[in-house]
């Protein structure tokens, strides 16, 4: 026997840098969204203290010793709100620190799936009370 339910996983393409690849996560499981925004903060937060780290330094060479070792720990943090390694397959080897319209490439990323959170958030909410109501009216008879 199979019992079969609708999760709400949904799977994106993400144009990455070498490539097409393909995620899954649903974008209105709440833990998720937990793991997104407060990797949002950290992320943010490391992004003050690498700025003040290279107002500070002078030296170009350590100035691409401290991004490598900040994109590294970025990429860390973005694996963990998946569970799973992605950065690799979405950003290849380029540094996260890298400007793209103006933002880091992670911020444009991170920035990318809130939006999609808030929108899947939104659709559901509208198909929710209808569905309920076509159920509570089958079974409340």
């Amino acid at each position: 026997m199979e019992l079969n339910f609708t999760h709400g996983v949904q799977e994106y393409t993400v144009h990455g840098v070498n490539g097409d690849v393909v995620i899954r996560f649903n974008p209105t499981d709440g833990e998720f969204v937990q793991r997104l925004y407060r990797a949002f903060e950290v992320l943010d937060k490391k992004q003050d203290a690498y700025n003040e780290e290279i107002r500070k330094c002078g030296d170009r060479v350590k100035i691409f010793e401290i991004a490598r070792k900040r994109s590294d720990e970025m990429r860390e943090i973005i694996d963990g709100i998946f569970e799973e390694p992605i950065c690799e397959k979405v950003f290849g080897r380029m540094n996260l620190y890298a400007l793209s319209d103006g933002l880091h490439v992670w911020t444009n990323f991170l920035l990318a799936l809130m939006d999609e959170t808030d929108s899947a958030f939104a659709r559901e909410q509208k198909a929710t009370n209808p569905r309920l109501k076509k159920y509570t009216e089958k079974y409340s008879r």
